[in-house]
């Protein structure tokens, strides 16, 4: 009669002849991609793509290979990446819109994990994620109308929002310093403001063309001098408002040239200021000055390192890596924005 001490022993010889041990990938290492390409000086490098956690060297644990191989292995691997944010320990939080989740890859600690949902509720839509100067997690999902967020070890700790006033919540941002969260509401087009212990501030806009007002707006990012970077989709233009929702500027139009837009959907700014936006219909991401000249236009339609298929988020860590969320091809591409002076440019 077999013991249960023996039954243990027999799946870990099962589980190791299978070859479910430490692995190493041995895959060939692609050419180097620069933007623009040479002879002109480089401003963007390609550095690789991550569609589950071992692109990040993030490798499963035993235990958690042992469990995956008794009752299943979980699929790790994006479908539809949307949202994108990373935090300054270099933690990269995806929402993917297929199986309405938000996946966590953390290389420094080499752990993967994924939130599906409050308890027994799952995610209907997780679009918008920003992560806090304290390593909470903010989640944004249009169809429950709510902003839920999360502490460092994955637990809820609280809800932002409701049905009476949010109606279709997408892009987030979080000024870290006043302690306020921005959300979009698309449908109202008009940015709600909250504080982070959750009390209501106000609202910021309308609906229509004029200055400070939108048509649609998708997403935002907040800039080093606290002004807020908001993409009016339906107006085909980028907006820039101070911390009080007063309008500075705006560029762009609609169009089928570079430097117009198409159907804009992200938006990021690196150290320099600069501007990355991702449009999904010209599958495309264009780099703007802060007075919105354009600079550069990374990539084109298709497949390969560098293309793109309806490209969704963008997010730009303090150390000037870009990572796009590039939906259709099931991966976060990465690239290096290569400041003036760094070693690829001399």
């Amino acid at each position: 009669m077999k013991t249960k001490g023996m039954t243990f022993f027999i799946i870990l010889a099962t589980f190791f002849s299978l070859g479910m041990g430490p692995r190493i990938d041995e895959g060939k290492k692609s050419e180097p991609l620069f933007w623009p390409p040479p002879p002109h000086e480089a401003k963007i490098e390609f550095l690789y793509t991550v569609s589950k956690p071992d692109d990040m060297q993030i490798k499963k644990g035993f235990f958690q290979k042992l469990k995956e191989f008794i009752i299943g292995e979980e699929n790790e691997t994006l479908i539809r990446p949307f949202g994108i944010a990373v935090d300054d320990t270099g933690k990269l939080y995806v929402t993917d819109r297929a199986n309405s989740s938000v996946n966590i890859f953390d290389p420094k600690e080499g752990k993967f994990s994924a939130i599906e949902g409050v308890g027994s509720k799952r995610f209907e839509s997780p679009l918008g994620v920003a992560v806090d100067a304290d390593g909470n997690l903010y989640i944004s999902d249009s169809v429950l109308r709510r902003v839920y967020v999360f502490n460092g070890k994955g637990a809820l700790i609280g809800e932002i929002g409701s049905e009476k006033v949010l109606q279709r919540p997408a892009g987030i941002a979080i000024d870290k310093k006043a302690r306020l969260l921005y959300v979009i509401d698309v449908l109202e087009s008009k940015i709600h403001v909250y504080g982070l212990d959750g009390r209501y501030q106000k609202a910021i806009g309308a609906f229509g063309d004029g200055d400070a007002q939108f048509n649609r707006p998708t997403s935002m990012t907040i800039g080093n001098d606290g002004n807020l970077y908001i993409v009016d989709a339906m107006n085909s233009r980028i907006q820039v408002l101070d911390k009080n929702g007063k309008f500075i500027s705006q560029f762009g139009k609609r169009g089928d040239v570079s430097g117009s837009f198409a159907n804009p959907r992200g938006i990021a700014l690196d150290s320099d200021g600069n501007i990355y936006v991702t449009d999904t219909l010209f599958e495309v991401v264009q780099i703007f000055d802060r007075t919105g000249r354009l600079l550069l236009v990374l990539g084109q339609r298709g497949t390969s390192a560098g293309e793109f298929s309806i490209p969704a988020g963008v997010a730009v860590s303090n150390d000037d890596i870009i990572y796009v969320a590039d939906s259709y091809n099931q991966r976060i591409q990465v690239f290096k924005y290569l400041k003036a002076g760094s070693k690829k440019n001399k």
